[in-house]
């Protein structure tokens, strides 16, 4: 597919609501094999999803990128669709949207360096792309001269009495660890803890400047993640920008590809296969200090100041008592753009997701009084570029944060399994709560079951690993009780290949359904949600 060059954005809007309202509308054949199943109520809305997936998912929407003019079209076409529905304007000054500043980084390829340096003085040099890559360089560049400390795979879980961290100095330094976990671990905790977000969190917390994964030599699935980091450092990057507040700065994240890895630890006398062994099935070995060697490593951006676009509307409670309370119901609507010429649609990620989230609005805003609590819709961008519109939207909220009470997040809905869809936070999650109580329950109602699980085959993994990747996150960070609706990566996640005929349209209608029986039932409780914790 071949990227389409748009004339205008007026052009494009007004193409948009007829485009939607005409697939949404007509008697052509459905992409379903079922229909003859179905209601003509089930049909008709099956058919508005197809409209909506249609129009997000389309060539001319060239991947929707954050920042870009398509990215503002979609968010003005879910505007426009909430004001359609009854929803009212909860965005900037009287309107859907909310604009937030961003800076568009890249990385200036020549200033690169890499150098392991030994107690002689002397410096060997490592090759960017082959030997190492570089993610979170960060507006202002990366410039690091550190010592380094070992500390085994990274592992902390406080119920296994597993803490490879244990006795390591690490303040100032940077944190070497394995990719991955010793074979054979699937106690879910430490499944959770072999993530590099949570290894990355426990250093940062002992006070490492950040983290060095070490991909296992041989190892084809760690030299997959070596070589997607590889191909990240090529992308541009963005952080969010202003002064309220200004975006933090990440730190310093590094893959070393492992003969590089072999090269660094023989320097500092120790032999990286002879520890991965060591470590294969056992936990608790501790680490050490790399005496003797440090790295420096350098890289400088570009940088440009540029926007992107959230939506957001409110349906007002009933309840005088409880309407004050609020329910928000997120999705990203971004993707990843256009690269050679290639359009990555992104129907299911997440297309899918925006689309059922209005699917949700339009069946409560037919009845607004059936809810005692007041329903936001957040539709936000810069989920791709590391949550970006949901974290601004938490910290600038256009409805006060302390009036919300629940965020429901969807993402990633159209594939795999037809019959289930995977929540987080599962049981035994630190963030477990009421919410995804009723979810469970409430699952028969909507002929769906909702399992600790999602996706099929080799994609088949525990949806509490998925935690951090997507918006409800930052909800969370504010002590709001959160649910994470998600069935699964499959083979076409982040590439060209996923697309509209691919997505399993009956599945979605029946998250959508279990989403509104969800929000209505949460909206109508005495009681708001709650977290678990040690309760549970």
């Amino acid at each position: 597919m071949s990227r389409l060059i748009l004339p205008s954005l007026a052009g494009l809007l007004l193409a948009a609501a007829p485009l939607a309202a005409q697939l949404a509308e007509t008697d052509r054949p459905l992409t379903y094999s079922d229909r003859s199943e179905v209601s003509e109520a089930e049909a008709a809305a099956m058919r508005r999803i197809e409209g909506h997936m249609a129009f997000l998912a389309s060539d001319a929407m060239a991947g929707r990128d954050t920042g870009t003019i398509q990215g503002e079209l979609a968010a003005r076409y879910v505007a426009t669709q909430l004001h359609s529905f009854g929803f009212e304007p909860a965005g900037d000054d009287g309107t859907f949207l909310q604009t937030y500043p961003l800076v568009r980084t890249w990385l200036d390829e020549e200033s690169l360096g890499f150098d392991m340096i030994t107690a002689d003085g002397e410096r060997h040099g490592f090759r960017p792309y082959e030997d190492y890559a570089l993610r979170n360089v960060g507006p202002d560049g990366m410039d690091l001269d550190v010592e380094l400390v070992f500390a085994g795979h990274g592992l902390v879980h406080e119920d296994s009495e597993v803490d490879d961290f244990a006795g390591l100095d690490l303040e100032g330094k940077l944190a070497v660890v394995l990719w991955g976990s010793p074979s054979g671990v699937t106690e879910p905790g430490l499944v959770m803890a072999a993530q590099w977000r949570s290894k990355q969190r426990e250093a940062l917390a002992r006070g490492a400047v950040g983290i060095l994964l070490v991909t296992t030599p041989g190892d084809e699935r760690e030299a997959g993640w070596f070589r997607y980091a590889a191909a990240s450092m090529r992308h541009e990057g963005m952080a969010l920008g202003g002064s309220e507040p200004r975006s933090r700065r990440r730190p310093p994240r590094i893959y070393l590809a492992g003969e590089a890895g072999r090269e660094l630890f023989a320097a500092a006398g120790h032999d990286l296969d002879a520890e991965i062994a060591a470590r294969e099935s056992t936990t608790n070995l501790g680490g050490f200090p790399m005496d003797g060697v440090r790295l420096a490593v350098k890289g400088a951006t570009a940088r440009e100041d540029i926007v992107s676009w959230n939506t957001v509307g409110i349906l007002p409670g009933s309840d005088p008592e409880l309407a004050d309370e609020v329910i928000v119901l997120s999705a990203h609507m971004d993707h990843v753009g256009v690269e050679d010429d290639d359009v990555f649609n992104g129907a299911d990620d997440n297309a899918s997701g925006t689309t059922t989230v209005m699917m949700v609005a339009q069946a409560l805003a037919r009845d607004p009084l059936a809810q005692r609590r007041s329903v936001a819709v957040l539709l936000v961008s810069g989920e791709e570029r590391g949550l970006l519109g949901s974290e601004w939207w938490v910290n600038n909220p256009t409805i006060p944060i302390e009036r919300v009470v629940a965020n429901i997040n969807i993402d990633m809905v159209g594939r795999n399994a037809s019959g289930e869809i995977g929540v987080t936070p599962s049981p035994e999650h630190a963030d477990y709560n009421t919410l995804v109580e009723r979810a469970v329950g409430l699952g028969p109602e909507a002929d769906i079951d909702v399992e600790w699980f999602a996706g099929e085959g080799d994609f088949r993994r525990r949806v509490d690993e998925y935690y951090y990747r997507s918006d409800h996150v930052n909800f969370a960070k504010a002590d709001i009780p959160v649910i994470f609706f998600f069935a699964g990566e499959h083979e076409d996640y982040h590439k060209p290949t996923d697309t509209l005929d691919k997505i399993d349209i009956p599945k979605m209608l029946k998250v959508a359904n279990l989403v509104t029986i969800l929000t209505r039932t949460v909206a109508n409780d005495i009681e708001r949600p709650v977290l678990l914790g040690d309760d549970r």
